[in-house]
This record gives C-alpha cells, structure tokens and sequence, in this order.
C-alpha cells in the first residue's frame, strides 16, 4: 500500500466527490491529471464501468498498481454501504500518512484494520486483505494467525496471545473489549499504546 498515484487518486477522489462532483466527470478529470502512463488502463476502465452504470471499483482488482488490496476492499465497501463519501477522506488520510512514512507498519496496520471494522468489511475478509498488504513483513504473518484463529472459532483476544511481541496484555484486554462492544475504537486505542 502506498505509491505515489494511490495517493493522487484517492486523495483527489475524495476531494471531488466530497464537493458533490458526480463520479464519471471526476475519474476523467483524474484520468486527465494522471501522468503515470501505466495507470491510463485503470482509469479507463474505471470510467468505462461507470458510463455502462457499473461500480467502478469492480475493474480496479485488475490494475494492482494504481490501488492496493486493502485500498481496494475499502473503496468497494464504501461504495456498498453508499458511504463513500464518508470513507474516501479516511483512507485518503491513511494512504497519505503510508507515502510519506509517517505511521511506522504497526501503526497502518490498526488504522487500515480499524478503518475496515468501520466500513463493514468482516473481520476474517479484513484480516485477510492485511495479510496480503502486509506479507512481507512480520504484520502478515499476526493477520494470518489471527484470521486462522478466528476461523477455528476463538477470539480476537485468544488470537493474539499467539503473538505477544504485537499484543501486550492491555492490547489483547482491548481487542477482548472490542469484540463486545466497539472494535475500531479498540484498535485505535492499541495504537495509541504504540
């Protein structure tokens, strides 16, 4: 997660569409401004969708440069739940915060997931989505061993005993907490103990 263009798109997306602007003239103005002639194809396409009254994010699994795994499953729940709007200034925040470095990996890691918990994502698809964004560091192996726990009935907070270096006892007593009653606002509260 995190190029250069994933930013510009997402960043301007959610600045246009926050303004009301209707989505096909707003990806023809991005199409536009773009100037990574290897992002022309998901554009295009992108507006081709939508002209034909398709969603738009139903092409953009093809074109992996312009938008990561996790980016992807947030702009389509956000265009499920008709809350985009809501979502894109969210995730345009995460991604600009991921080029330029300023959240460390465990910090993307709970915001992506709590910003997923937000768009109704569930939390093994979500755990899944992390374990691809993050496969080449040690985060996707926790999301892996936390989504396999998941899976075999057990908690969150059970889970993440397996990994003690990520979850500290107040983090799994907050993921416990999370799971009853709000888990973005636990996951948020996690990476303030960071």
């Amino acid at each position: 997660m995190g190029s250069t263009e994933e930013l510009r798109f997402i960043n301007n997306l959610s600045v246009l569409i926050g303004l009301g602007r209707p989505l096909v003239p707003s990806l023809k103005h991005l199409r536009a401004a773009c100037k990574d002639e290897d992002c022309f194809p998901a554009y295009d396409a992108m507006i081709a969708r939508a002209d034909q009254g398709g969603q738009f994010t139903d092409v953009l699994g093809d074109f992996p440069t312009l938008v990561s795994r996790s980016v992807l499953a947030l702009l389509k729940a956000g265009r499920r739940s008709s809350n985009l709007g809501t979502v894109l200034p969210k995730l345009a925040k995460l991604v600009r915060a991921t080029v330029s470095g300023e959240w460390d990996p465990r910090r993307r890691f709970f915001e992506t997931w709590a910003l997923m918990v937000e768009g109704g994502i569930p939390v093994e698809e979500a755990l899944g989505e992390l374990r691809h964004d993050f496969r080449r560091g040690p985060l996707g192996e926790v999301a892996d061993g936390l989504r396999q726990s998941v899976s075999a009935g057990k908690t969150l907070a059970q889970g993440a005993e397996r990994f003690p270096e990520v979850f500290d006892a107040v983090s799994r007593d907050l993921l416990h907490y999370g799971e009853h009653r709000d888990l973005a606002q636990a996951l948020r509260s996690i990476c303030d103990l960071i």
